[in-house]
């Protein structure tokens, strides 16, 4: 399989995976994939448009919408009246994708918690019988957020000392 097959069945794979992730239309989420993957600092409308073969109302509707979820961002080159789009935070995209599933992990383990304790109150019988089976669980979206947690420390570390 050549490189620009490789590239392409990646993007479509990514792009599933985003569509599904962000709720977004399946454009959307292929151009923003091909701007994850691209090797050049951005890309054109025209590029965009070239690249996904698709009208130009459609892809500035999905740019508009990228743009709006602040998942890409533009920039513009001396001398040259386009817009160059690519990910809001190329170097961060790692970090970001941790933040967004830390927030789900802690949403999920205040929620938990709630149910334990209302459960417990209120409906002692459901309580005792899935005890033992919450009680793992809970474990786990505890152990997931503090491991997520300290990734995220990491990196941000990482980041911070590719800055200075």
């Amino acid at each position: 399989m050549s490189r620009e097959e490789q590239k392409k069945e990646l993007i479509e794979e990514l792009g599933i995976h985003l569509e599904n992730q962000h709720d977004i239309p399946p454009l959307a989420a292929r151009l923003y994939a091909m701007l994850v993957v691209t090797n050049r600092n951005g890309l054109s409308f025209e590029e965009c448009q070239i690249n996904r073969c698709a009208s130009k109302s459609s892809i500035s509707t999905a740019i508009n919408l990228l743009l709006k979820l602040g998942l890409i961002t533009y920039f513009t080159k001396p001398g040259d009246r386009k817009r160059y789009f690519k990910t809001s935070a190329a170097n961060t995209f790692y970090l970001n994708k941790l933040e967004e599933k830390l927030k789900r992990i802690e949403t999920e383990n205040r929620i938990i918690t709630k149910i334990r304790n209302y459960n417990q109150t209120y409906n002692p019988e459901r309580y005792e019988t899935n005890k033992e089976r919450a009680e793992i669980y809970h474990s786990f979206i505890k152990q997931s957020e503090e491991l997520l947690s300290n990734t995220l420390q990491v990196l941000k570390e990482l980041e911070n000392h590719n800055h200075n």
